[in-house]
């Protein structure tokens, strides 16, 4: 199968209980797309049968052309191939999941994200959940998988297939669990048309407080919050948002963001009051160090292990940088590699990204002509782990307005590896992807 009607297959993006959902091409808008077509998972089909299955996918299907909210994925079409429903939506390349490092066993320890970002997440999050809420309906599978960002880091909510539809009774299995452990909140476990707004709005507070510390949460982490979220305010918002009783959480999204704009101003006046007590000690120098320059092909069992990752795909060693600023390029002395102080003006593709460092090497930019992608050896160079409250009372070297960038690394013949600056991981990307560039050049 190449093509789903008139959408072009360029590839798997994943499987699910109730279907499959391809990366497609619309030769009409020109776009990469996101489309889903019931193919059932032979267990689940078994518990609920084909024609239940159907119906369950298309009340998805119609929940998601009600929802029209700038944090909600938008259905752009829906068909009907070789006797299979499909819906087509707005693709986007990140999950809020990939960007924390959560992978298959939940337990595990994910990156921190830096606060403010933790916030307008969650902001995000809420603002979505409560225009589904205000329609009477509960999402019931609120995770970090079923967040996804768009290009310019805004949160777009996914996979409406679970959710509860006022009228509506959820057949349930007993072997079925409706939701996600550690996401799905009590009462929606033991039954899932029990699921009311606060059940969402459980599944939140989870989400919040793993993005601001990398744990999930429990009542013995609530009484050990890491600073500065270790004082009494925090601790009652957790607490309440985690709540195993429902009456006892927050009621409305509104309600959940008005608590937390509170805490967030919190921290601003402390962060502020820590700014100015810190002071920075110094680079450490440490002689020429040597980075490969040379392009590898690289795939993701072996990746930590040649690239020096650890667990969270985080260089394990940082580099104590030694900065000089020369117009529109940075210097740096430890590695004698020259970097773009901004980067693209633009978005690009990885194809597209190297011709795009190769038009700079043919304009001599900044007196160069030897400008190229850099390798995940260089990238890893520049990388930081967020700190508080180092990072975020220092000045930045490079420019705020690119995040992610390519590396001339490839994973497969698809996809190549590329660096979050703002968490200092290493991830990979399908090709078709757009990501910007920061050039380097040198020694």
């Amino acid at each position: 199968m190449k093509c789903i009607g008139r959408y072009r297959i360029v590839g798997l993006l994943g499987r699910g209980g109730m279907g499959r959902v391809y990366r497609v091409w619309d030769p009409v808008s020109q776009r990469l797309l996101a489309l889903k077509m019931l193919q059932p998972h032979p267990p689940l089909a078994t518990l609920l049968g084909e024609a239940r299955m159907r119906t369950l996918f298309l009340m998805e299907t119609d929940v998601m052309e009600k929802l029209d909210h700038p944090n909600l994925t938008a259905v752009l079409d829906r068909g009907v191939h070789e006797g299979r429903p499909f819906f087509v939506m707005e693709y986007y390349c990140r999950q809020l999941a990939e960007h924390i490092g959560e992978g298959d066993v939940l337990e595990r320890p994910t990156r921190p994200l830096p606060p403010h970002e933790a916030f307008r997440i969650t902001r995000e999050i809420l603002s979505g959940l409560g225009a589904m809420h205000r329609l009477g309906l509960v999402h019931r599978d609120v995770k970090p998988a079923n967040v996804l960002l768009s290009e310019d880091n805004a949160v777009k909510l996914i996979d409406f297939g679970l959710s509860k539809i006022p009228g509506v009774s959820f057949p349930k299995p007993h072997q079925l669990v409706v939701g996600t452990p550690y996401y799905a909140a009590p009462e929606q476990e033991r039954n899932p048309d029990n699921a009311t707004a606060a059940s969402d709005l459980y599944s939140v507070g989870v989400i919040l407080f793993r993005l601001l510390t990398g744990w999930l949460p429990s009542e013995p982490s609530f009484a050990a919050l890491p600073h500065p979220f270790d004082g009494a305010s925090w601790r009652a918002f957790f607490r309440k948002a985690c709540a195993a009783s429902p009456s006892k959480r927050y009621q409305s999204a509104a309600g959940m963001r008005r608590a937390l704009a509170f805490l967030e101003k919190a921290f601003d006046e402390a962060l502020e009051k820590a700014c100015r007590l810190w002071h920075d000690e110094g680079v450490q120098r440490i002689g020429r160090m040597r980075c490969r320059h040379e392009p590898v092909k690289v795939s993701r069992k072996d990746a930590q292990r040649l690239f020096d990752l650890d667990p969270l795909w985080r260089p394990r060693v940082e580099t104590p940088n030694a900065w000089t600023l020369v117009d529109d390029v940075v210097f740096d002395e430890t590695t004698g590699l020259w970097w773009q102080r901004d980067g693209s003006p633009e978005r690009l593709t990885w194809p597209e990204a190297r011709e795009y460092v190769g038009g700079l090497g043919r304009a001599a930019f900044s007196g160069r002509e030897d400008w190229r992608l850099p390798t995940v050896s260089e990238l890893a160079t520049i990388l930081k782990r967020p700190r508080y409250p180092e990072t975020f009372c220092l000045e930045p070297v490079f420019s705020g307005r690119i995040r992610r960038f390519w590396s001339a690394d490839r994973c497969t013949y698809r996809s190549a590896w590329y660096a979050a600056g703002e968490l200092g991981y290493f991830a990979a990307q399908d090709f078709s992807c757009r990501l910007y560039v920061r050039a380097v050049a040198g020694p």
